[in-house]
């Protein structure tokens, strides 16, 4: 008699594939500006301040008031990932892993997204009518706040003063945001105006996060993975604290996903993503660089 298969033996595959921890939404896009952009180039046309000017007496001449045209650039950049699945793969582990292949690929555009926006909020801008004229962030109006020693509840107040005295946030339709990694988060869940009950009735302490400080919404992002959206250097991190008008995000081509097969290479199929975007800061008050130690 032929003895049956050894049970021992077989290998019984899971029809989950574990995806590694990682980010997987664009966590700043829902506070920028978005625009769609048609060509190489995009030109963010903003407006400055114009006051009212008292008059007095009857048929008085008239007089044009100067208004400032900002006009900044915003370049169109093309992103790819493309991952080949082979045939073989597939054989091997007894199911097709294209849709996490997919899944993978889209979360590492989404994150593309935040180091879009994130690299242009420090950034040189061109502007002029025909950008001929380059303007860093200091000469921009971005306020450099330093929390070496801490990001405390004294320096969330200070971040809220420098937006408050250049008119910034006081407006309903304006949303305040700012990063943090875990060693901010940790510092801040340490502060009592923040989490004592007797100042704040969000049960931070119970919740284990705190996701609002002083009307400021905080964004977390990882600081120990291979590439972080908030890069370290010299020991020290660039936290992003902004309003809502603060940066816009110009997009050509939106996130597409196409799986399709190879001819040219045996049993093979492509997943491949593509997106062409861009970013610019609108005007410097309205960004604030926020120095901390790594």
């Amino acid at each position: 008699m032929v003895d049956s298969i050894d049970q021992n033996l077989i290998i019984q595959f899971s029809e989950l594939v574990h995806a590694e921890a990682q980010q997987m939404t664009a966590r700043l896009k829902p506070y920028v500006q978005l625009k769609q952009m048609t060509g190489d180039v995009f030109a963010y046309d903003g407006l400055g301040r114009v006051e009212a000017r008292q008059v007095s007496g009857r048929n008085v001449p008239a007089t044009f008031d100067d208004i400032t045209h900002n006009r900044r650039k915003i370049t169109r950049n093309r992103f790819v990932v493309n991952l080949p699945v082979d045939a073989s793969d597939v054989r091997g582990a007894l199911i097709n892993p294209e849709s996490e292949y997919a899944r993978a690929i889209a979360s590492a555009a989404l994150r593309q997204y935040d180091r879009t926006i994130y690299d242009c909020a420090f950034a040189d801008v061109l502007t002029g009518r025909d950008f001929e004229t380059t303007v860093t962030a200091a000469n921009d109006g971005v306020v450099t706040v330093d929390a070496t020693a801490g990001l405390t509840y004294e320096k969330i107040l200070e971040i809220n003063q420098n937006f408050m005295d250049n008119d910034v946030g006081t407006e309903m339709a304006e949303k305040l945001y700012g990063t943090i990694t875990g060693d901010e988060h940790t510092q801040l869940m340490q502060e009592e105006e923040l989490i004592s009950s007797d100042f704040n009735r969000a049960f931070v302490v119970e919740s284990g996060k705190i996701k609002q400080a002083c009307g400021i919404d905080l964004i977390p992002f990882a600081a120990s993975v291979p590439s972080p959206i908030i890069p370290v250097a010299s020991a020290e991190r660039e936290l992003l604290f902004a309003s809502s008008r603060g940066i816009c995000l110009g997009i050509s081509k939106e996130m597409s996903i196409k799986i399709q097969e190879r001819n040219d290479l045996i049993e093979t199929t492509q997943v491949q993503v593509v997106f062409e975007i861009g970013a610019v800061r609108t005007e410097g008050v309205l960004v604030q660089k926020v120095r901390v130690t790594a």
